[in-house]
C-alpha cells in the first residue's frame, strides 16, 4: 500500500498516511495530531519502485 505525504496546517506538523490509491483519490487524510481533514493539504513525495526483475546494463 503506498504512503502519501501530508501537512496539517492547523497543528504545523508533516505526516504520512498509507492509503489505497482508491481512497486516496476519494477523501483526504485525517491528521494523527488534530484528527481533522479539512486543514490538510497534500505534499509531493519521492517516489520508489521496487520490481522483481533486474536492470537491463546498457
Amino acid at each position: 500500500m503506498p504512503e502519501y505525504e501530508y501537512f496539517c496546517r492547523h497543528c504545523q506538523l508533516p505526516f504520512t498516511s498509507a492509503m489505497s490509491v482508491k481512497q486516496h483519490d476519494e477523501r483526504m487524510a485525517e491528521c494523527p495530531v488534530c484528527h481533522q481533514s479539512k486543514e490538510v493539504e497534500k505534499r509531493i513525495a519521492h517516489v520508489y519502485t521496487v520490481t522483481s526483475r533486474k536492470s537491463a546494463a546498457w
